[in-house]
C-alpha cells in the first residue's frame, strides 16, 4: 500500500486547487496516481471549481436564523449571478449551511472552522465539500463569505433577526432589558423587530456618533470644508456649513440619530426612551450586524 505523504497532497492541491481532505481522499483512492487522483478529483467537480476561485461572487442569498430569541445568526452564501442565486437548489443549499451555522457555530469561531466541521445533517460530509460539489452542480464559483452569531448568554434581553423579502439584506439585533419580565413584554419584542426593519432600511454603521474613528471625521470635515470654501463663501459661514453637513452625516450612519423609519419625526434614540417609559426599564441596543448582499467589506 502506497504511503500519502505530504509532499504529494501539496502537489495535488497545487495542481487542482482541492482542499487537503480532497486531495488525500483521492491519492488514498487511487493508490497514490496522480493522474488518476486528478480524474477522480474532476470527476466531483472539484478540480473545475478550483479553476473558477478567481471569479467575483457578489450574487446569492442572505440567511438568517433565530434560536428561542437567545441566539441568532446571519450568514451570506455568494455566487456569480443573480440567475444561480434565486435557483432553488442553491437556496436549499444556503439554507441548510445556515441551519449548521445555528448548530455548530459560537461567537468565537472562525468561518473555516465551521466549514471544516461535519456537517449538522449528514456527518459523513463537511461545508466545505458541499460548497465544492455545489459548485459543480451551478458551474459557477460558491463562497459562504461571512457569518455572525450573537448568543445572549446569561443576559436579559432579546436576539431578533429580519430578513428582508429577496434575501440580499440580512440583520440582527441584541436588545437589552434589565429584567427578564420585561423581555417577554409584547412592547419590548415589538421594539426589537422595529429596530432591526429600521436598521435594514436604513443602514446605520454605529450605535453612537462616539463609535466613528478620527480619522473618518477628520476626512468627512476636510470633504466637507473644501466643499464649501470653493463655493467662496467667508470662513464663519464655511464653519456652519461644515457642522451642518456633519449633523446630516451623523443622522445618515448613526443609529441613534436616524430618524426613525416608522416615523421620521422622531429618531431612534428618541423611540428608545420612549419605549422604555412605556415598559417601565431601560432598553438598550447592545449590538447589531447588517449584512446586505454583495457589499464592500473594506
Amino acid at each position: 500500500m502506497v504511503t500519502i505523504n505530504v509532499r504529494m497532497i501539496k502537489e495535488l492541491r497545487e495542481a487542482t486547487g482541492a482542499g487537503v481532505l480532497d486531495t488525500k481522499k483521492a491519492l488514498e483512492t487511487s493508490g497514490g496516481d496522480f493522474k488518476e487522483a486528478i480524474r477522480l478529483l474532476r470527476e466531483k467537480g472539484m478540480a473545475r471549481a478550483a479553476k473558477r476561485s478567481g471569479r467575483q461572487t457578489t450574487e446569492g442569498r442572505i440567511e438568517a436564523r433565530i434560536e428561542g430569541g437567545r441566539a441568532g445568526l446571519l450568514v451570506e452564501v455568494n455566487c456569480e449571478t443573480d440567475f444561480v442565486g434565486r435557483n432553488q437548489e442553491f437556496a436549499a443549499f444556503a439554507s441548510g449551511l445556515a441551519d449548521h451555522f445555528l448548530s455548530l457555530a459560537d461567537e468565537e469561531q472562525t468561518l473555516d472552522q465551521v466549514m471544516a466541521r461535519p456537517f449538522v445533517s449528514d456527518s459523513s460530509t463537511s461545508p466545505a465539500e458541499l460548497l465544492q460539489n455545489q459548485s459543480s452542480i451551478t458551474g459557477e464559483n460558491i463562497a459562504v463569505r461571512r457569518f455572525a452569531r450573537f448568543e445572549l448568554g446569561d443576559r436579559p434581553g432579546v436576539i431578533e433577526v429580519y430578513l428582508h423579502p429577496g434575501n440580499r439584506v440580512g440583520v440582527m439585533l441584541e436588545l437589552g432589558s434589565e429584567t427578564a419580565a420585561g423581555a417577554a413584554e409584547e412592547s419590548f419584542t415589538g421594539t426589537a423587530h422595529d429596530l432591526a426593519l429600521h436598521i435594514a432600511a436604513c443602514a446605520p454603521i454605529c450605535l453612537t456618533r462616539e463609535e466613528i474613528s478620527r480619522e473618518t471625521l477628520e476626512a468627512e470635515t476636510g470633504i466637507y470644508r473644501t466643499q464649501a470654501l470653493a463655493s467662496g463663501k467667508p470662513e464663519p459661514i464655511v464653519e456652519r456649513i461644515v457642522q451642518g453637513r456633519l449633523k446630516k452625516y451623523f443622522e445618515d450612519v448613526v443609529l441613534f440619530e436616524q430618524p426613525f423609519v416608522k416615523d421620521d419625526k422622531v429618531k431612534v434614540g428618541e423611540l428608545l426612551k420612549q419605549r422604555a417609559a412605556t415598559l417601565g426599564e431601560e432598553i438598550t441596543v447592545r449590538r447589531f450586524a447588517r449584512y446586505e448582499l454583495g457589499e464592500s467589506l473594506d
